[in-house]
Order: structure tokens, then sequence, then C-alpha cells
């Protein structure tokens, strides 16, 4: 094996790790609080969680999912909210279940505490 035939492995673990960077630092909430309660979870099995929240009535934008990341075994959640025309970038696609507006995911949890991330705080959802 060459040096040359390693340069494309080297290559391509920096960029994965450059996704996984960029990934982990999008982040940011949008939504308040209180514009997407009540927030339920509910353990689905040892490795899995359903959480339930309201989509807040708006016209050119919507509650379209989540993304989440994990730190210090924590599963850290936020909303992500998406144009209704356009490009959505979201983690976990939520299912509308209601016409009141409520959406569920279903997210993997090996961590020891939820907390979902709002905009203007955070709201521990599991110990």
């Amino acid at each position: 094996m060459t040096h040359s035939s390693l340069l494309p492995v080297g290559l391509l673990i920096f960029m994965l790790t450059s996704v996984t960077t960029c990934a982990g630092a999008a982040l940011e909430p949008d939504y308040s609080r209180n514009a997407v309660q009540p927030v339920v979870v509910q353990a689905v099995d040892d490795d899995n969680v359903r959480i339930r929240f309201v989509s807040p009535p708006e016209s050119l934008y919507y509650a379209a999912g989540v993304s989440y990341r994990t730190t210090d075994n924590a599963l850290q959640v936020v909303i992500d909210r998406c144009p209704i025309r356009g490009d959505c970038t979201t983690m976990v696609k939520g299912t509308r279940l209601d016409d009141a507006g409520t959406v569920e995911v279903s997210l993997p949890f090996r961590s020891e505490r939820l907390v979902m991330i709002h905009a203007d705080g955070t709201q521990p959802l599991l110990p």
C-alpha cells in the first residue's frame, strides 16, 4: 500500500468529522417553550422514545420535526421550524397526528437524560 492510496481515506475521515461537527452545532431553537406545549415523552422500548408537541399555527412556517445530539449523557432535542414552501432541514421528520397541530417523532434514546432546547431556555423531559 502506498502513501497516495491512503490519501482518499484520510480525506474521507476529515469530511465525516466536518459533517458531524456541523450537525452538532446546528441545534438552534426557533420556538419558545410556551409555543410548543404540551411536550410529552413516552418510552417506546429500552432504546427509543416518542415525543409529542404542538406545532404552533403560522402562515409561512411549521414545526417539521426535530434535530438532536447527545452531550454529557443527555439527549438534547430542538424542534425544527421550516418554511411551508422551500427547503427544510430536520434530522427526524415529524408526523402530524390531528387538526390541533400535534406532531410526533420517534428518537433513539440511550442517554440518562432528555432535554428539549427552546429559544427561551431548556425543558428537562426525562430525569
